[in-house]
C-alpha cells in the first residue's frame, strides 16, 4: 500500500446520519488513501473455514433461490460488505459505493452537480426544504423553506435516509429531475428542474444589530480556511463588540482545515489531540497570527454540528475563548481513514479518537452548550432563530456602552 495520505478528520457520515441539515447534499472529510493492494501472507485458516460459509450461502442462494429477474450480483457483494462493517458496530466505518464516494469527495471541493436547496430530515422522516441557495434551480423553481419533498422521478422518499434523498435529486449539470412537493395543506404538485452546477456558500457573513459581527461556516472544506480569514477580515474592519461563529449543520471537514480555523480564535494552546489504538498520540496546536483571538466570540452549535466543528468549538471553550450556544452536538469524535477500492468504490474506517484540550472524549456524548436554546422546527419555518438571538444578548451583555 503507497504511504502517501491526504489527511483529514471524518465528519458527520452523511450516509448514516439522518437529523441534521445538508445542502443537497453535503458531505465530510476523511483520511484519503490511493486504491488499495492487498498485503502479502497467506489467510488463516480459520478465516477460510469462514469464507466457506459464505460460499455455501452464496450458492443456496444461486440454486435456491426463487426469482423473477437475474441476481444483482454486485449489490449481493456490496450488501455482504455492508453487513460485515456494520458487524463492527462503528457507525462511522462504513462503505461507499461508487456512486456514494464521488459525491462525498465532491462535497468537500465545494461543488456538485444539483439543484440548490438544503433539506432537513423531520422527525417524521420527511424530507423538508430549508432554505434555497441564490441564483439556484431551486430558486428558480419557487422551493419554498418548509414544502416536503415527498418523490424524485416518480420514486417516494418514504423510508429514504438523507444521504439517499441527497443521492436520487443531485445529478450532472444539465439533466432534469422531477420533485412531487406538498406545500402546507395544498395538494402535492410537480415541479421539474434543470440541474446545475451548485456551488456551496461555504462562509457567510454580515453585521447584525448593535455592531454585533457574524460568521457562519456551513463544512471544513477545500475553501473554509481562505473563506473565513476574508470574512474576518472585512468583520473587523467594522470594528464590532462581539463576533458570533456559527457552526449548525456544520458536518465537519478537513483537519488541516479545523487546525487552520480554530487558530483565527485561539492565540495559542492545542486545538485538539487524537490518540491510536496503540495509545500514541499527536497533539495539535493552534498557529500565531489569528486575525479574532481576542473580541468577544461566541459559538453557535446544534446536534449537526459534528467533527471538526466539534473540534473547533471544544477547544474554544475549553480554553474559556468564548461560549457555545444552541443545542448539545451530534458527537463525532472519531478519525477515519477512507481506502479506495478497486471498482472505485470506498471503504471508511476508524483509525483514532480524538480528545479536546481538556481531555474530553465527545465520542456519541458531544459537547454541552455554556447557554442551551432550542430551535423548532416552528421557529425554522418560521424564520425564528432564537439561538442567534441569545447569542447577540449575552455578547451585548459582555461589552456594554
Amino acid at each position: 500500500m503507497s504511504n502517501w495520505r491526504k489527511w483529514s478528520v471524518a465528519g458527520l457520515m452523511f450516509v448514516l446520519v439522518a437529523s441534521t441539515i445538508f445542502a443537497a447534499g453535503f458531505g465530510i472529510g476523511r483520511y484519503v488513501s490511493p486504491p488499495y493492494q492487498q498485503t502479502s501472507g497467506s489467510t488463516p485458516a480459520e478465516l477460510n473455514q469462514q469464507f466457506d460459509l459464505f460460499w455455501d450461502v452464496w450458492q443456496i442462494v444461486e440454486q435456491e433461490f426463487y426469482r423473477e429477474k437475474p441476481l444483482d450480483y454486485p449489490e449481493m457483494v456490496y450488501g455482504a460488505i455492508r453487513g460485515m462493517v456494520s458487524s463492527l458496530g462503528d457507525p462511522h466505518t462504513a462503505f461507499l459505493t461508487p456512486s456514494q464516494r464521488e459525491m462525498f469527495s465532491q462535497d468537500l471541493e465545494g461543488e456538485f452537480g444539483g439543484i440548490g436547496v438544503t433539506v432537513h430530515m423531520t422527525d417524521e422522516g420527511k424530507l423538508m426544504a430549508m432554505k434555497t441557495l441564490a441564483g439556484s434551480p431551486a430558486e428558480r423553481a419557487d422551493i419554498k423553506a418548509g414544502d416536503l419533498i415527498l418523490e424524485v422521478d416518480g420514486t417516494s422518499l418514504q423510508d429514504k435516509d438523507v444521504s439517499q434523498a441527497i443521492s436520487m435529486i443531485r445529478g450532472p449539470s444539465g439533466s432534469q429531475v422531477r420533485l412531487l412537493i406538498q406545500r402546507g395543506s395544498e395538494a402535492p404538485f410537480e415541479v421539474v428542474l434543470t440541474r446545475a452546477v451548485v456551488s456551496i456558500p461555504t462562509v457567510e457573513s454580515r453585521m447584525l444589530q448593535d455592531g454585533i459581527a457574524y460568521l457562519s461556516l456551513a463544512e471544513f472544506n477545500a475553501k473554509a480556511t481562505a473563506g473565513v480569514r476574508a470574512a474576518l477580515a472585512e468583520l473587523l474592519k467594522q470594528n464590532p463588540r462581539g463576533l458570533i461563529l456559527d457552526l449548525r449543520g456544520n458536518p465537519g471537514g478537513y483537519l488541516h482545515v479545523a487546525d487552520e480555523v480554530a487558530s483565527e480564535f485561539l492565540a495559542d494552546g492545542v486545538t485538539v489531540t487524537e490518540r491510536g489504538r496503540d495509545g500514541a498520540e499527536v497533539v495539535h496546536k493552534a498557529s500565531p497570527g489569528g486575525k479574532a483571538t481576542k473580541i468577544p466570540l461566541a459559538v453557535l452549535v446544534d446536534a449537526g454540528s459534528a467533527s471538526a466543528s466539534e473540534i473547533v468549538a471544544g477547544a474554544i471553550q475549553d480554553h474559556n475563548r468564548g461560549i457555545l450556544v444552541g443545542e448539545k452536538t451530534y458527537g463525532k469524535g472519531s478519525v477515519q481513514i477512507t481506502q479506495s477500492l478497486s471498482d472505485g468504490s470506498g471503504l471508511q474506517v476508524t483509525i483514532r479518537r480524538w480528545y479536546t484540550p481538556a481531555g474530553h472524549q465527545i465520542d456519541r456524548v458531544g459537547l454541552t452548550p455554556d447557554i442551551p436554546v432550542t430551535v423548532s422546527e416552528e421557529d425554522l419555518q418560521a424564520m425564528r432563530d432564537p439561538a442567534l438571538q441569545r447569542a447577540v444578548t449575552y455578547l451585548l451583555s459582555q461589552t456594554p456602552q
